[in-house]
C-alpha cells in the first residue's frame, strides 16, 4: 500500500525539484506538487507521476528533442506510414463529414494536435507540407 503522507518537498526527480505540496489536487483527488525544472520553469505533477517516473520535466525535453531531430521523435519525421494507415502517406487519413469522405492532414506538436481537411490527396499532400514547416521547421534537414 503507497505512503500516502509522503513529504517530497526538495527531492529531484529527473529535471524537477519538488519545492512544495500544491493547494491543488489532482482528478481523483490526489496530491499535487510544486516543481522547478531545471529550465526554471515551474509546473504541478502528482504524487504518483513524480514516484512512477512518468514525468520528469516540465515538458522542455520531449519539445528539444523534436526541434533537434532526437532519436525519440525521429519516426515522427520520416514519410513511412504507420501499418494502421489507409491512405498509404503518414499524416494522412480518411473521415467521413457531412456525409462526404474527406482527406485529414495532422500534425502533432508540443501535445497538441493541429490539423486541417481537404477533398483530394493532392490537396493532403500540399497541406502536409505547409503544416510539417509551420511546425516543425527545419524538419527536412534532419531526415
Amino acid at each position: 500500500m503507497p505512503n500516502r503522507n509522503q513529504n517530497l518537498a526538495g527531492k529531484h526527480f529527473g529535471h524537477l525539484t519538488v519545492i512544495a505540496k500544491s493547494d491543488k489536487r489532482g482528478t481523483q483527488n490526489e496530491y499535487k506538487w510544486l516543481c522547478r525544472c531545471d529550465c526554471g520553469r515551474l509546473t504541478t505533477v502528482s504524487t504518483g507521476q513524480l514516484n512512477s517516473g512518468e514525468t520528469t520535466s516540465c515538458g522542455h525535453v520531449k519539445a528539444r528533442n523534436l526541434e533537434s531531430g532526437g532519436q525519440h521523435h525521429q519516426s515522427l519525421l520520416g514519410d513511412k506510414p504507420p501499418v494502421s494507415n489507409k491512405t498509404g502517406y503518414r499524416n494522412i487519413s480518411m473521415t467521413k463529414r457531412n456525409g462526404r469522405w474527406r482527406y485529414r492532414v495532422s500534425v502533432q506538436y508540443d501535445s497538441k494536435q493541429h490539423s486541417t481537411l481537404v477533398d483530394t490527396l493532392e490537396e493532403a499532400l500540399v497541406a502536409r507540407e505547409r503544416l510539417r514547416e509551420k511546425w516543425w521547421p527545419g524538419y527536412k534537414d534532419k531526415l
